[in-house]
């Protein structure tokens, strides 16, 4: 795993021995961003002029991958699901997504009513939200499945906002940074802050970052040199950690470990269980560290799509392909068709459950702690098991049925006993053999017919249960749709509705200033008419 940083170039770090491993860079300036995918194979860096490019470090060195050719852009963000998807923000305030794979844009969302540039992008826990903060000061909500922005979050302590990132668990909560030194947590289904600190830096907040382990846990770093810890819950601070250096960058990882970029160039390396002292300083920049990143723990999930590193090999005719095949785990499917059940279904079962309209009614239970969805689509599979395993043993059961049925008709000629009017009042051994085991025979298998009818019933029963419980399930699912719909137009009616009164009250405006110039002029014409006679006489 490595820790990336960037000024004038990218460094990567080893996190075990913390030795230097890669270096890049190839622009002039000091980089604006770096940042990892979700599924820790890709990076994407934002250059001085806001130039974005996707780099891969598998190879000896880093390589760059893909340029983004989308004009005038200035900030960028992997989608927390796989390194498909890109939100791109440009200088005039438009925000898009663009395709890494298709290499092209596939959504673009509104222009915002008050368009100033895209400073930073980050889209939350469940991918049904994206905030894109301005650099007005204005925080604008994009709804991913409505596609329109639905809330903008303005702060009345500030418009001037230094970081902006979206809780790796809590799909609502967005932490946003001032340059007065505040820190805000906003709940942006409510649009209220849950927690305020306000001054809690003498300076700038530089950067800000939540805990990967206790999800009540956040971090701020300052240009006035501490460290702030923060309990979410409690709404208090935890720890205050003053330093020798001018802090410009912050992240965590999974391991506790806090890294620190300095303006001097310097990484401080801290555990976050023992804040007193860094344990390693890394010295390899020698001008201001604008951002440090950790590489994500790599998920153990099989994706369907084509990794960037094999369309490059793809696209490239000069290249050799080796024999030997390396790097095994970063292998995708390589053929043109991928499967079609992990292809954009689950992206789009993410998206169905977005906004904040569907939590306000209550309808909506996605924003839990635990993925309902995959406890309840096992819960099926074990239910579908069960009843397949039920409807075998009733097929076993009716062949048995099937089977035994001559028996209880003809079972004195199937085994050749004689009729019992033909035997005389002296009965042989034999003969009284011969009909205990046939009177055994006729209670054996009426036996088997009760048994039967009984299982029969049993059977009927609990298809009957399955019945009613899949048409349950579907007469709920298709409730959850409608209501998705309608939420989704009623988002849009609203929308073209303000859209209507706004363009009624610029018509208004207009025919108001129409009648003040119609009055005007006939207030100078008549002037002038006076002016006429007046000269006359």
């Amino acid at each position: 795993m490595y820790l990336s940083s960037i000024s004038s170039r990218l460094l990567l770090y080893d996190t075990i021995s913390w030795d230097l491993k890669k270096s890049y860079g190839c622009y002039d300036g000091v980089m604006r961003d770096i940042s990892w995918s979700d599924d820790s194979k890709y990076m994407l860096q934002v250059n001085s002029m806001g130039l974005i490019e996707i780099l891969s470090p598998a190879d000896h060195d880093v390589r760059s991958l893909q340029h983004i050719p989308i004009k005038e852009t200035w900030s960028a963000s992997f989608h927390r699901d796989g390194h498909r998807n890109i939100a791109v923000g440009t200088k005039s305030g438009v925000v898009k997504i663009w395709d890494t794979k298709t290499k092209t844009i596939t959504k673009t969302f509104p222009t915002p009513s008050q368009p100033s540039c895209v400073h930073f992008l980050s889209y939350n826990a469940k991918n049904t939200s994206l905030a894109a903060t301005m650099m007005n000061g204005d925080t604008v909500i994009y709804g991913l499945v409505s596609n329109i922005p639905v809330l903008t979050v303005k702060l009345t302590c500030s418009n001037s906002i230094s970081a902006m990132k979206f809780h790796h668990d809590s799909r609502s909560l967005l932490g946003l940074a001032t340059d007065e030194g505040h820190v805000v947590l906003r709940d942006i289904t409510t649009n209220k802050d849950k927690a305020f600190f306000e001054n809690i830096h003498a300076s700038p907040v530089s950067d800000i970052s939540f805990s990967l382990i206790n999800k009540d846990v956040l971090l701020s770093s300052g240009y006035d040199k501490i460290i702030q810890v923060y309990d979410i819950r409690l709404q208090n601070v935890v720890s205050t950690v003053r330093t020798s250096y001018t802090l410009s960058s912050l992240a965590i990882n999974a391991e506790n470990q806090v890294a620190l970029g300095t303006k001097n160039g310097h990484v401080l390396i801290y555990d976050l269980r023992d804040l007193t002292s860094p344990f390693k300083v890394l010295k390899g920049h020698e001008e201001e560290i604008t951002k440090v990143a950790f590489q994500p723990t790599r998920r153990k999930t099989v994706s369907t799509e084509l990794s960037l590193r094999e369309e490059v090999e793809i696209t490239s005719p000069l290249k050799v392909q080796s024999p030997v095949k390396t790097r095994t785990s970063d292998m995708f499917f390589v053929n043109d068709t991928p499967p079609k059940h992990n292809l954009d279904i689950s992206a789009m079962g993410t998206d169905n459950k977005a906004d904040s309209f569907l939590v306000m009614l209550g309808l909506d239970k996605s924003n839990v702690d635990i993925d309902d969805d995959q406890n309840k689509s096992s819960e099926y599979e074990r239910k579908s098991d069960k009843h397949e395993i039920r409807y075998r043993q009733l097929d076993a059961e009716k062949n048995i049925s099937k089977v035994s049925t001559p028996l209880n008709s003809r079972t004195v000629e199937n085994f050749g006993f004689p009729s019992p009017l033909c035997i005389p009042n002296g009965v042989s051994d034999d003969k009284r053999v011969s009909n205990s085991n046939l009177s055994s025979i006729k209670l054996h298998n009426n036996n088997i017919q009760s048994t039967t009818s009984n299982v029969d019933t049993k059977s009927i029963d609990e298809l009957k249960d399955f019945i009613k419980l899949t048409l349950s399930d579907v007469a709920d699912d298709n409730r959850n749709y409608f209501l998705h719909i309608m939420m989704a137009l009623t988002k849009q009616k609203l929308y073209l509705e303000k859209q209507l009164a706004h363009m009624n009250q610029v018509v208004q405006n207009l025919v108001q200033n129409q009648n003040d110039l119609v009055e005007a002029n006939r207030k100078l014409s008549l002037q002038i008419d006076q002016l006429k006679l007046h000269n006359n006489f």
